[in-house]
C-alpha cells in the first residue's frame, strides 16, 4: 500500500508528531512517516547549525530509494511545500499534497531583501537563537522560519514540471493571494485539486486527505 511522507512546517514545535497521529487516527491505508525535521523534536541541528532551505530534503531522501516502483504520498507543509515539490520533481513522490506549501509571499527583488532583512534582526535581536542550538526540541532560531520561495515564476515553472497528481489545500494562512494560488495551480500538467480549509491542522488536513 502507497505510503505517506509528511515534511511538516518549519518551527513546528511538534515537529512530525501530531501529523503522525492524525493521519494514522484517519485510517491512511498505508505507512505513514512524519520525521521530525532538522532541529525539531529528536532530530539535531545540522552540523555547523546552518539552516538551508532544502535541509528536509537531504533529510529524508535516503528513505526513499531511486527507482521505487510504489514512492509516498509526499504532504508538505507551509515552507516545506517547496520540499515536498522537489521530491516530486526527482521522482520521489507519487502524489503531492500541498497545505498553503505553493511558496510565497511573491514579492518583487526590493520587497523580498526587505523581508529577509527584517527575518535576521528578529533573528538577531532573539537572546534564545543566538546560543548553541539544544540538543532535542525545537531550535528556537527555527521560530523566525528560513528565507521562503519567493518567485512565482519558479514556483510556476515548477508546477509545469510536476508529472504528478496534486493535491493543493489551501487556508487563511497561506502566504499567497486566491489569483496567485490559482496562475500556478492552472500550470500542473494534470491540473490541481483545490481544498479550502479554515485551518491547516493535522486533524482536518487528514480529513481532507
Amino acid at each position: 500500500m502507497t505510503g505517506v511522507l509528511v515534511l511538516h512546517d518549519v518551527g513546528d514545535p511538534d515537529g512530525g508528531a501530531r501529523w503522525r497521529a492524525a493521519l494514522e487516527a484517519a485510517a491512511w491505508p498505508g505507512p505513514v512517516s512524519a520525521p521530525d525535521l532538522p532541529g525539531h523534536g529528536s532530530s539535531p541541528a545540522p552540523v555547523g547549525g546552518t539552516y538551508e532551505l532544502t535541509d528536509p530534503v537531504l533529510a529524508v531522501l535516503p528513505s526513499i530509494p531511486a527507482g521505487d516502483p510504489d514512492p509516498p504520498v509526499v504532504l508538505g507543509v507551509g515552507t516545506n511545500g517547496w520540499c515536498a515539490s522537489i521530491l516530486a520533481l526527482g521522482g520521489r513522490a507519487s502524489a503531492l499534497v500541498l497545505v498553503d506549501g505553493l511558496g510565497g509571499p511573491f514579492l518583487v527583488q526590493a520587497d523580498a531583501m526587505a523581508a529577509e532583512r527584517a527575518r535576521l534582526r528578529r533573528l538577531v535581536d532573539d537572546p534564545d537563537a543566538v546560543g548553541p542550538p539544544p540538543a532535542t526540541g525545537l531550535d528556537p532560531r527555527l521560530r523566525h522560519g528560513v528565507g521562503p520561495l519567493g518567485s512565482r515564476a519558479v514556483a510556476e515553472r515548477t508546477a509545469a514540471a510536476t508529472a504528478v497528481p496534486v493535491l493543493l489545500v489551501e487556508t487563511g494562512a497561506s502566504p499567497v493571494t486566491a489569483e496567485e494560488r490559482d496562475a500556478v495551480a492552472s500550470r500542473y500538467p494534470g491540473g490541481a485539486t483545490v481544498v479550502e480549509l479554515a485551518a491547516g491542522d493535522p486533524d482536518a488536513v487528514a480529513a481532507a486527505v
